[in-house]
C-alpha cells in the first residue's frame, strides 16, 4: 500500500511524467518488498515552492507505507535510489530536495472497502 507523493515546482511533459511515474512505482515496490497492485505514485508538477529562499527547481516527497520505512538504514537506502531519479527526470539536485518517511499502521489505511488490519 504504498503511496508515495511527490510536488515539484518544474514542468515535466506527459511522456515524461508517465516514465516516471512507472520507474518509481517498479522503484519503490522493490524497495519496499511490496505487490504493484498496491503501489500509488502520485506526482504534482508546476507548483509554487521556495526552496532555501529561491525558485530554483526543488521539490519534496511524502513516502508512506505498512513497514519498510521509518528506521536510517530503510530510509536511507531509499533516499540512495530516489534522489537520483529526482535529478534525472525532474532535473533537481539532492540538496533542493526533501523526503519524509512515515511509517503507518495497518488499520491507518483502506484499500478496496477495508483497512489492511
Amino acid at each position: 500500500m504504498p503511496i508515495l507523493s511527490v510536488s515539484v515546482n518544474v514542468t515535466l511533459s506527459a511522456e515524461k511524467k508517465t516514465e516516471l511515474l512507472k520507474e518509481l512505482s517498479n522503484v519503490v515496490g522493490k524497495l519496499l518488498g511490496k505487490p504493484e497492485k498496491y503501489m500509488c505514485i502520485h506526482i504534482n508538477t508546476d507548483q509554487s515552492i521556495s526552496f532555501a529562499g529561491t525558485t530554483q527547481p526543488a521539490g519534496f516527497a511524502v513516502l508512506k507505507s505498512i513497514g519498510g520505512v521509518g528506521t536510517s538504514k530503510q530510509n536511507n537506502a531509499i533516499s540512495n535510489k530516489l534522489f537520483p531519479l529526482f535529478k534525472e527526470y525532474l532535473g533537481i539536485p539532492s540538496d533542493r530536495f526533501y523526503i519524509e518517511f512515515v511509517n503507518i499502521g495497518a488499520a491507518d489505511i483502506a484499500f478496496d472497502g477495508q483497512t489492511f488490519a
